[in-house]
């Protein structure tokens, strides 16, 4: 009888351990059939002037100067969850942070692209953080400052078709960076090798996070060739 008992303990264990690993199967195959969305192109309107550490500026009416995160960088993090910004009269030196964004709990420190004094955040980026990646050129907008010297913030920013070129430069960079990177499945990188997917920064270990906020954010400032 107990051997029995011991016969029918094995074989129901068997069957759990059975239908648990068949569940874990159907759910991979299901993730893995999830549609990786591939990053847009990256395509930076007229009047705005680029940074390499992926910020861009516009001269507003009133001579300040609105700063944002462009396009690049709002599709390889997909996501934001929080944005912060220092105290109206802070003064910043280009290069230097000025924002920094929050995703899936880690921080991204976001150099200035020119020198200033800290002027305002936009309050809608401060309540709906998703609108810096929906919108980054339009409502994502992140901080105002103001400068002394107009002509200093711009000189060392690509624009037009310079900043256009360079941020699909990037696009491609990127996804010759994510290769390597790729240690698990769920790092959603373009099955045929071609545009990183959506968001695949933000899916990076925290290795290789810190590697793509050191490499792609917070590289030494460079003057562009013109």
């Amino acid at each position: 009888m107990v051997a029995l008992l011991v016969i029918l303990t094995i074989v129901l264990a068997l069957a759990v351990d059975s239908f648990v690993l068949a569940r874990q199967r159907r759910t991979a195959s299901v993730e893995a059939l999830q549609p990786i969305v591939a990053m847009k192109v990256p395509q930076p309107p007229q009047g705005v002037f680029l940074d390499a550490a992926h910020t861009w500026l516009r001269i507003t009416s009133d001579g300040r100067l609105r700063v944002g995160i462009d396009d690049f960088l709002a599709e390889a993090v997909g996501q934001i969850d929080k944005v912060d910004v220092p105290a109206q009269g802070t003064t910043i030196e280009r290069g230097s942070p000025l924002f920094t964004l929050t995703v899936k709990g880690r921080k991204l420190v976001i150099p200035s692209p020119a020198s200033g004094t800290v002027m305002s955040a936009n309050d809608k980026a401060m309540r709906d953080p998703s609108a810096v990646v929906r919108d980054p050129y339009g409502s994502g907008w992140v901080a105002s400052i103001w400068t002394r010297d107009h002509h200093a913030a711009i000189a060392p920013l690509r624009i037009g078709a310079a900043a256009t070129h360079f941020l699909r430069e990037e696009l491609h960079r990127l996804a010759d960076f994510m290769v390597p990177s790729r240690t698990m499945a769920h790092v959603p990188v373009m099955a045929d090798g071609g545009l990183p997917g959506k968001g695949s920064a933000a899916s990076l270990d925290d290795a290789s996070w810190d590697t793509f906020s050191r490499e792609f954010v917070n590289a030494p400032a460079q003057t562009p060739i013109a």
